[in-house]
């Protein structure tokens, strides 16, 4: 890789978006990795190298980080983690490069604001409620009715998300959100209230190109359980065809959710409910998806997500007409229910022989402190399972969360 190669700058390129490294350079370009700031926890921090970038840099002000990159001659800035979302389409603007619009970009990383504008172009979404007052909260839940969901407005992974079913948990879950960061290092002084939502958890994932229908690049279904509060426990991932029938259902939906936000380019992630009232969405995240999804996805479909947002922020194209699965995918987020100091993973050696068994990232390292499970930071480890028979992925998931103990002291 020299210099006369074209450059492009990836925002925060950890968690999730630590592979835009080596897939940029693997289609030709420089990649330069901006940092907003520095990271810490196991689940961020694992997948970054600094070796699979040209340079690395440290963002502080906008002006200096737009000079920094004008004298690289950046073709495309591209998101990675959450933070990047605060700055990728100002960067993009000020560069002349393909973003999506800066008024709207509070609307995709504050889901108050995100709310704000789905109620402003009729959007069905849940009732909510933003304050740092905890009598309005606990005032606006009792006239709501509980259940309620309180969060903070630009939660990751399901951290400080909780379902409360009285006042009490009301004040627990407010204390928690507004006083411990998050695994960003975001702290919040106010807290999200938002009316609870029936059905099952699915997240779509869409391509868009800056014009037309954004195209569907992949469906799944979440498996979530609820313990102490804790609404968002991740437990499996699966992988659904884009045709299935509750997809084609959603798929207009969707599209108007975030045409709705202003998102005009990138493949980015929508979560919603499947309600009794109809789809209602839960959130955009105006990035690729988490918690090895992307893997995922080019292991079942053939498409490798980070090339193609590359692709679509370098010239605003695509390189296929639809997108389809020839095999589906499982990740299972294994789920510790004992803290204590992590000796060793239990049945690993079992799950490898496993029909479905694709891989695995052990998050827990050896000889660290690790909690309770109550969020996908918390998670200590992802198996993934990739087969064709959906059926099978099921047993072999079963026998993951089975098998699969993490050992402390």
């Amino acid at each position: 890789m020299s210099y006369l190669d074209p450059a492009i700058a990836v925002i925060d390129p950890v968690a999730a978006a630590g592979p835009y490294g080596r897939e940029g350079t693997a289609i030709g370009f420089r990649v330069i990795c901006v940092l907003t700031q520095e990271y810490r926890t196991p689940y961020v921090t694992q997948t970054f190298d600094p070796a699979d970038f040209s340079e690395v840099y440290q963002h502080s002000c906008i002006d200096e980080t737009v000079a920094f990159l004008k004298s690289r001659s950046v073709v495309a800035v591209v998101p990675g983690a959450p933070p990047s979302l605060k700055i990728v389409d100002v960067l993009a603007e000020s560069l002349g490069l393909i973003g999506n619009p800066t008024e709207s970009l509070e609307a995709r990383r504050n889901k108050r604001v995100m709310k704000e504008y789905w109620t402003r172009h009729e959007v069905p979404c849940a009732a909510f409620h933003e304050s740092g007052d905890l009598e309005s909260v606990i005032s606006w839940a009792d006239g709501r009715g509980y259940p309620v969901v309180l969060k903070p407005n630009a939660s990751v992974g399901g951290v400080h998300v909780f379902v409360c079913a009285n006042r009490q948990e009301v004040v627990d879950a407010f204390n928690v959100i507004v006083s411990r960061a998050d695994p960003y290092h975001q702290q919040f002084s106010t807290v999200l209230a938002e009316e609870y939502l029936d059905g099952d958890e699915y997240f779509m994932d869409l391509a868009h190109t800056g014009g037309g229908e954004a195209m569907p690049v992949a469906f799944a279904k979440y498996e979530k359980i609820q313990r102490n509060g804790n609404a968002s426990i991740y437990k499996n991932m699966f992988s659904l065809p884009l045709d299935d029938p509750i997809a084609l259902a959603a798929l207009p939906y969707v599209r108007s959710v975030n045409d709705a936000l202003g998102v005009r380019y990138g493949i980015n992630d929508t979560e919603f409910k499947m309600t009794s009232r109809g789809p209602r969405v839960v959130e955009v995240n105006n990035r690729l998806p988490g918690a090895s999804v992307p893997l995922m996805i080019q292991r079942c479909s053939g498409l490798n997500v980070f090339q193609e947002n590359i692709r679509i922020f370098v010239d605003g194209r695509r390189t296929s007409g639809d997108y389809h699965f020839e095999r589906h995918y499982n990740i299972c987020c294994l789920i510790n229910d004992q803290p204590g100091v992590v000796q060793g993973y239990a049945g690993l050696d079992e799950v490898r022989e496993l029909l479905s068994y694709d891989g695995e990232r052990m998050i827990a390292p050896q000889g660290v402190h690790w909690p309770v499970t109550r969020d996908l930071d918390g998670c200590w480890g992802l198996i993934r399972l990739v087969h064709e028979d959906r059926e099978q992925l099921s047993r072999d998931a079963e026998a993951v969360h089975a098998m699969m103990r993490l050992l402390v002291a």
